[in-house]
């Protein structure tokens, strides 16, 4: 199934319409389905030192790397990112 980018949904009825409803509901399993689905496959890191921290006055190219690791990791930890 083909999922298009997340649009606005219907507007309502003046009163309870169940066809309304039932598309609704559609609409929002679909947006569901898209905002569920892995991003890519492949991601890997290696050598990351556990960093939630990033202090953007004053860091490293390593601290930079650690952190980008860490959330990619995290990331993948909870099913976003493919792995």
């Amino acid at each position: 199934m083909t999922i298009g980018a997340i649009g606005p949904l219907p507007s309502p009825p003046a009163e309870y319409d169940p066809v309304y409803m039932a598309e609704v509901i559609d609409r929002l399993e679909q947006i569901h389905q898209l905002l569920s689905r892995a991003i890519g496959t492949g991601w890997q890191v290696s050598n990351v030192t556990t960093d939630t921290v990033l202090d953007a006055d004053s860091t490293t190219t390593a601290e930079l790397a650690d952190v980008l690791g860490t959330l990619i990791t995290q990331m993948k930890d909870r099913g976003i990112l493919g792995g």
